[in-house]
């Protein structure tokens, strides 16, 4: 019953629901937060350990199994009957216990895992096989290593690992857990003190009974003489000389409300991490002082914190009830960026009697410098703020209503002038004026009674939105227009009306008048148009910008101290140093009004979309070893995802293998790290800088190569080496046998060819003469259709003449006709005058000339010798034609006329037309047949 309460008390400490004691808004800046949701690492939301190995890749116990992170990708390997991983370590020294080992418990179970050749893990059980009972109902909560021993912890059993065998520890009761402190082994009896773990047995330590009814969560070394000793809800002690004493300190009382869970030592004198049930994290230094106080109101997953660890670059993460968290601690950057984030999108800030002041779209904002107290608004100033500036020890106010100076009691305007962007200090005549670019021109200020008064507008300025005001040398005023337009200004003695006004124009001037901006920078003044940098000239004009960075993406510069100075990209920041270091800042600042402000000479205030950014120039960089140089992963068949290759140099992949990818990561965590890579053998250029962390090849020839790869981080650069094994046929025998084997039939072509060629030539000469052959017969053929084209000329020609001949007889017998009966005419009228002899033999004469059957047989010969045939093939179809149809049909087949036939036939046109119709009858046509048609298809 001790045992099953004992347990029930630490699950109520390790899975309480309760995330905290209502809303508690955090408003002190943190350093940049990393958060990996489930979603991220595709795993279970509890994660109960963290730890980091040599390689630098991070393990977590979680309860689908072990999470590796190398930076690029996360990767689960679950256990092997699928338990909860509770506890994981990694230990990379060289013991007797084995190196480069991931030990891990859970229930009934714990081992390790190992790498191959190949890069991959493979688990090896420790408690598969052994003789203890106990094992069947024991869960490892704890992993701990000394330098000769790894132990594996639960609640009531401790097992002691050398490398060779495990040795079973037990107690007289159930503990939490235990710590290796300043060279001692150190645990807690539930219900009792503390005690030492000598060897198999566990000692008292004395003055340590008063911890009895608390639960110790965390034993640390607080120095050389004195242990801390975390409770989880009765406070903080310290152990000097068997003495035990509270650590008195301010945040004693929260950390003791929000139940300590976890505590580990910072290195570097960086103080102390705690990690909470209710409140998340809280960092003190090493007098108990809130440096950092973290928890879901600064955007930190959960506030349930289940494990912590300090990675070798000074990261802390935090295993979470609801994820896992990376906090950059080391990191130069603090963010303000609270849920419930008063600010708003930031635009200005100063910093004024102590005091850091805010201008933001929602107003201005003030609280304690670099304290965690809330931001406190200032009544009067909502709205949005484009400006704040102490100019001789006055806070002015750039606001959208008016111009306002800042007091430590409250507001006073200064002016009706709206929107002002900027003040810039003008000393004319031993006296120092302020001008103001505004929404509406410039306007002046000048010093009255030790306060700034407004003077006047400039007269002879346009009302346009002046953003940006740089003063050269000659006192001139270079004007930058909010959003389109660059102007330049000489201004009178009194600086109440313009001399000089000139705008200058695209493309004469400059290559666009949009996007303009104006910077002093190395002693001179640079105009930013479009995408291009320009300079001014001594002539007054402008010339492109010769000593700029070579612009590979857009950039805008900002000014810093120390001759510092910012190139400011869509999705980061650079900080340039005289020395030639650049800074990569993970910052998006605010499109189109990139601000970057030196708050004092330690500190640059950045303006962003929700909240703002502060980076310490003076900040001591993380000297923790980072990884540099990147780690190749796994080399893999891209057709077979299961098969891996050895990631020794001189690997000899298997012939049919052609296709690989080779991954790869660098573990440097919480910024982009970008790489290049090149296979030598195939490609002596190096890729694209991408964050992708692996690469495919395809289609490799066999061959030796040499993967070479480096990252963003540094120069430094990893190798792998392989053979690409050839086939039987891919050998240098193959190939000797194939150059012999193709001599062989090259000659064997050779000889084809020539035989071939005889008998190609052969048939190339019949099938030449077969075309003459062709040639001549299709001649002829076209002479015999040339003939009989002139033949069918030559019969239309007659036939036509034969018409002629039988229209001429027709006429002929037309005449001689009328010439007989005008003759007999004659006869009777004149009777006997005209002899009847005479009469007689003329009528007989033409009798004789008048057309009859011996006219019509000679026209049937010629019309039989025009057109071959007709009549026989007439009488052939028609059997039972007359003499007389016959005659009309060849008339018809000459396309004679009704009263052309008629006297060819001896009949009158009446007569022809009834022939027509008993002929048509007769062949059987229809009405719609033409009959003339008919007779010439004949």
């Amino acid at each position: 019953m001790k045992k099953l309460l004992s347990i029930i008390l630490f699950f109520q400490i390790y899975t309480c629901a309760c995330e905290g004691l209502g809303p508690q808004a955090v408003a002190r800046e943190t350093p940049p937060i990393l958060n990996y949701p489930p979603t991220a690492y595709k795993a279970h939301k509890q994660n109960w350990a963290l730890h980091q190995n040599a390689d630098q890749f991070i393990y977590a116990a979680n309860s689908d199994g072990l999470l590796e992170f190398d930076g690029s990708v996360w990767k689960l390997y679950p256990f092997p009957d699928g338990q909860i991983v509770r506890a994981v370590l990694c230990d990379d020294a060289a013991t007797k216990a084995g190196k480069g080992r991931i030990y891990v418990g859970g229930f009934g179970e714990f081992g390790f895992w190992k790498k191959n050749e190949r890069g991959q893990l493979r688990y090896v059980s420790l408690s598969k096989n052994l003789p203890f009972a106990s094992l069947k109902t024991e869960e490892i909560w704890n992993i701990l290593k000394t330098p000769s021993y790894i132990y594996f912890q639960s609640f009531s059993r401790i097992y002691r690992y050398d490398g060779k065998k495990v040795v079973e520890i037990a107690a007289s009761g159930n503990f939490m857990f235990l710590h290796y402190v300043q060279g001692r082994l150190l645990i807690q009896l539930i219900g009792r003190g503390l005690h030492e773990l000598i060897g198999e047995k566990l000692f008292p330590i004395p003055g340590t009974d008063s911890l009895a009814p608390a639960s110790v969560s965390s034993i640390l070394s607080f120095d050389q003489k004195r242990i801390l000793v975390a409770t989880a809800k009765h406070g903080l002690y310290l152990i000097e000389n068997n003495t035990l004493t509270r650590w008195t300190i301010p945040l004693a009382p929260e950390l003791t409300r929000n139940i300590i869970n976890k505590a580990i030592v910072l290195r570097n004198n960086q103080g102390f991490a705690f990690g909470t049930i209710k409140n998340g994290l809280y960092i003190l230094d090493q007098n108990g002082q809130l440096k950092l106080k973290i928890n879901k109101q600064n955007v930190l997953q959960n506030n349930t914190v289940l494990a912590l660890t300090e990675d070798r670059a000074g990261n802390l993460w935090a295993g979470l009830d609801q994820g896992i968290d990376l906090i950059r601690l080391r990191s130069p950057l603090l963010f303000y960026n609270t849920v419930g984030n008063p600010l708003g999108t930031t635009y200005a800030a100063a910093l004024w009697k102590g005091n850091l002041y805010v201008g933001s779209n929602n107003g201005v904002f003030v609280k304690k410098w670099l304290s965690s107290e809330e931001f406190r608004p200032i009544p009067g100033l909502e709205g949005q703020v484009w400006n704040l500036s102490v100019v001789n020890d006055e806070l002015l106010c750039g606001h959208n209503d008016a111009t306002f100076r800042i007091t430590e009691s409250g507001i006073q305007k200064l002016s009706n002038v709206t929107g002002g962007w900027i003040f810039l200090p003008v000393v004319q005549a031993q006296d120092t004026f302020l001008i103001q670019g505004a929404y509406n021109g410039l306007h002046v200020y000048r010093k009255m009674a030790n306060h700034w008064t407004y003077a006047k507008a400039i007269k002879g300025v346009p009302p346009l939105p002046i953003r940006q005001i740089v003063q050269d040398e000659t006192g001139g005023l270079w004007l930058a227009h909010a959003y389109k337009g660059l102007y330049y200004a000489q201004l009178n003695s009194r600086l109440d009306s313009v001399l000089q006004w000139k705008e200058l124009t695209a493309p004469k001037d400059i290559s666009s008048t949009f996007s303009i901006e104006i910077n002093r920078w190395k002693n001179k003044i640079y105009f930013r148009s479009g995408q291009s940098y320009f300079e001014s000239a001594a002539s007054g004009e402008l010339k492109p910008a010769t000593d700029l960075p070579p612009e590979t993406e857009p950039y805008k510069i900002r000014t810093g101290i120390s001759q510092e100075w910012f190139r400011v990209f869509n999705n980061r920041v650079e900080l340039h140093s005289p020395s030639s270091t650049i800074t990569r800042l993970d910052l998006s600042l605010i499109r189109n009004s990139e601000t970057i402000l030196a708050l004092d000479s330690s500190y640059y205030f950045f303006c962003l979309d929700n909240g703002y950014a502060l980076y310490n120039r003076n900040q001591t960089r993380s000297t923790a070893t980072t990884a540099t140089r990147p780690v190749l992963r796994r080399v893999m068949n891209l057709l077979n995802t299961n098969e891996d290759f050895s990631l020794k140099n001189g690997e000899v992949i298997p012939a049919p293998t052609r296709s690989l990818r080779i991954s790869y990561a660098l573990p440097v965590f919480g910024q982009p790290v970008y790489y290049q890579y090149r296979l030598m053998g195939l490609s002596e250029q190096w890729s694209d800088a991408s964050q992708q962390s692996f690469v495919e090849y395809t289609n490799l020839a066999p061959g030796e190569y040499t993967f070479e790869l480096r990252s963003s981080q540094s120069t430094a650069t990893a190798t792998y080496t392989f053979t690409i094994a050839p086939f039987w046929y891919e050998t240098l025998w193959a190939k000797m046998l194939t150059v012999l084997v193709g001599l062989v039939m090259i000659i064997a072509l050779v000889i084809y060819q020539e035989k071939r060629f005889k008998v190609h030539r052969k048939k190339l000469l019949a099938e030449q003469e077969e075309k003459l052959r062709q040639h001549r017969l299709l001649s002829e053929r076209r002479i015999m259709e040339i003939q009989n084209e002139n033949l069918q000329k030559e019969i239309k020609n007659k036939s036509q003449q034969l018409s002629n001949v039988a229209i001429n007889v027709v006429r002929k017998n037309e005449i001689l006709e009328e010439i007989r009966d005008e003759l007999q005419q004659v006869k009777e009228e004149l009777g006997q005058q005209l002899p009847t002899i005479h009469y007689q033999k003329l009528l007989n004469s033409i009798e004789r000339n008048v057309a009859g059957k011996e006219d019509w047989v000679l026209f049937e010969d010629n019309f039989n010798e025009i057109h071959e045939e007709f009549f026989m093939r007439l009488r052939n179809l028609y059997p039972t034609i007359t003499p007389s149809e016959l005659r009309l049909a060849a008339c018809l087949r000459m396309n004679l006329s009704t009263k052309e036939m008629a006297p060819v036939l001896g009949i009158s046109v009446r007569g022809v037309e009834i022939k027509r119709y008993r002929l048509r009858r007769k062949l059987g046509l229809d009405p719609d047949v033409n009959l003339v048609d008919y007779m010439l298809d004949i």
